[in-house]
């Protein structure tokens, strides 16, 4: 199992970026520039140890209807 940074660091990281929404996050995933240690499915990952939603992950506030 790969070994991603604690819930906090890895959001402050991802907040950091200045991403929109869920489109732009997938994009960000898949532009091979994000980092190992910061999950894709951040949801998974961090499931009981934080996460609330995208918008919280991203910094944004808005929960993106989109999946």
């Amino acid at each position: 199992m790969k070994k991603f940074r604690d819930f906090e660091n890895a959001r402050e990281f991802v907040r950091s970026l200045g991403l929109k929404n869920y489109t732009e996050w997938k994009e960000y995933c898949a532009s091979g520039n994000k980092p190992e240690d910061i999950p894709s499915n951040q949801n998974t990952v961090y499931k009981n140890n934080g996460y609330v939603d995208l918008g919280d992950w991203l910094g944004t506030g808005v929960v993106s209807q989109a999946k």
